[in-house]
């Protein structure tokens, strides 16, 4: 099922090892954004963050964990997150916001992203975060990665035309 407003409930599960895991913690990235500033609002995407944060925490977690994040907040829970983490640590991601697929790859969607217009995919890509680079950060710090989804809703990609009409519907 496609979906204009793409909810990602949990679009990263980032599961990161190595067999050198001696001291290894237990670190994780927790984001919610609902209060979009050019595209449609949500309504529960920050209230799962919440939930999944508090959890992971109850289970021994390092959480960085944040709300309504721009770019920029984006870029500085990610250096906290790399921060945190050494080879051996396992490493849990969670997004709950809009995102899209575009040639393959999935980009997760900060607060602030300029509203995009038809053929305006660039600028999604510039200013979106890809999955796969934040992968590749992870395996950056020494860690071996395995990513999986297991909502529904982490599986709908948007595609170029449905860009458009979440662009159209964001006014």
């Amino acid at each position: 099922m496609r979906r204009a407003s793409l909810a990602i409930l949990c679009l990263g599960l980032l599961l990161a090892t190595t067999v050198a895991a001696s001291a290894a913690k237990r670190v994780a990235l927790v984001i919610g954004i609902d209060a979009y500033d050019n595209l449609p609002t949500l309504q529960k995407a920050v209230n799962d963050q919440k939930a999944v944060a508090a959890a992971l925490s109850g289970l021994g977690f390092d959480v960085v964990s944040g709300e309504n994040l721009t770019r920029r907040e984006m870029n500085a829970k990610l250096a906290e997150l790399d921060a945190k983490i050494a080879p051996g640590d396992t490493v849990f991601f969670f997004f709950a916001g809009h995102g899209v697929a575009l040639g393959g790859e999935n980009y997760l969607l900060p607060r602030d992203l300029p509203k995009p217009r038809d053929g305006e995919e660039n600028l999604v890509r510039d200013e979106g975060h890809a999955v796969d680079a934040i992968v590749r950060r992870v395996q950056g710090r020494g860690a071996a990665s395995r990513s999986s989804s297991s909502t529904p809703a982490a599986t709908t990609r948007l595609q170029r035309r449905e860009l458009a009409a979440l662009a159209a519907r964001a006014g």
